[in-house]
């Protein structure tokens, strides 16, 4: 007669392979975290690529956190307005707030590097030759800028419509205008970047001290040089605690929010999304890991844990052991 396995046997046997793939889960996708943050670490990490190509409902959100994304600022971009007769204006550009912007720097600049007399008139001349040069791409420029200007309102008015993203046929051709404005964006933005750059070496190189980098106009709150800075340091603490079980619940349910927005900024369905499967599957596995209690077993949160207890359960029987007394 075949002999049955008591049900508590084979709970038993079962919990300890359970356990067995919680642990090995939680070091793979630990070893995974920490081995991203240190690659970043080495390779001079970059989150503009990621946050430019994000595409959906929330692309707005992680590309307003790349300075002048679209480019707009540096292309000293005024909307169309409406005119009279019942019209509507052509785009156009308008150099002032750039210019107002270097001056300010140059000030700046004469103050750190404590210029004075010609050397403080030189400053003023680098400033005015890079204001003229900037209104002289735009003279030369004209048409190109304007019929990009027209292309940028016009792809903005389509991704308003609710229309576009139901229609195949609209869809691509939307991508399409999106790729002739970011090809010809591109171009443009090279050749004002450098005089960008220029302003900023020339007036710089006046003086002896560390130069004194350019700011950004609207700079945003959180920009993408900060993310380059704590991304990887995020990789490695999250590997760190995964490896080691150390505050395992908060460490998962930290990556597993950080993964959830990477999904967000290429939105399923989106126009142009890339597919987001693994950092889904291993967004699901790191829920698992915080909610199925891997970090109880074969880990620092275990031996901080039992220490706890212990010291728990030694006063508590040190309280019996008076009141008895």
């Amino acid at each position: 007669m075949r002999r049955r396995i008591p049900l508590k046997a084979s709970t038993v046997q079962i919990g300890k392979v359970a356990i067995l793939v919680l642990v090995l889960l939680r070091l793979s996708v630990g070893w995974h975290f920490f081995k991203e943050g240190a690659a970043k670490m080495d390779g001079g990490f970059s989150s503009t690529g990621f946050l430019s190509s994000a595409k959906g409902p929330f692309s707005g959100g992680f590309q307003a956190m790349l300075w002048d994304n679209d480019g707009k600022i540096r292309l000293c971009y005024q909307s169309s307005r409406p005119s009279q007769p019942g019209g509507w204006s052509e785009p156009s550009y308008n150099t002032k707030a750039v210019a107002d912007h270097w001056r300010a720097y140059q000030a700046d600049v004469i103050a750190y590097q404590r210029l004075e007399g010609d050397w403080a008139k030189k400053a003023a001349g680098i400033v005015k030759r890079r204001v003229d040069q900037l209104n002289e791409f735009f003279k030369v420029k004209h048409d190109d800028v304007i019929k990009l200007f027209n292309q940028m309102e016009r792809r903005e008015k389509q991704l308003q419509t609710e229309a576009m993203s139901g229609v195949t046929s609209l869809r691509a051709q939307g991508l399409q205008l999106e790729n002739e404005i970011r090809s010809g964006r591109a171009t443009m933005l090279a050749s004002i970047d450098l005089i960008w750059e220029g302003l900023e070496r020339e007036l710089n190189a006046l003086g002896t001290r560390a130069p004194l980098p350019l700011g950004k106009i609207n700079a945003p709150a959180i920009a993408a040089s900060q993310l380059d800075r704590f991304i990887p340091w995020f990789d490695i603490i999250v590997g760190l605690g995964l490896l080691l079980g150390l505050c395992t619940q908060v460490v998962a349910l930290a990556a597993a929010g950080f993964l959830l927005s990477v999904i967000l900024s290429q939105f399923p369905g989106s126009a142009g999304a890339q597919p987001t499967y693994y950092q889904a599957i291993e967004m699901c596995a790191l829920l698992v890991i915080a909610f199925a209690g891997a970090g109880k077993y074969v880990s620092l949160d275990s031996i901080l844990g039992h220490c706890c207890c212990c010291r728990k359960h030694t006063a508590k029987s040190e309280n019996q052991t008076e009141e008895k007394e």
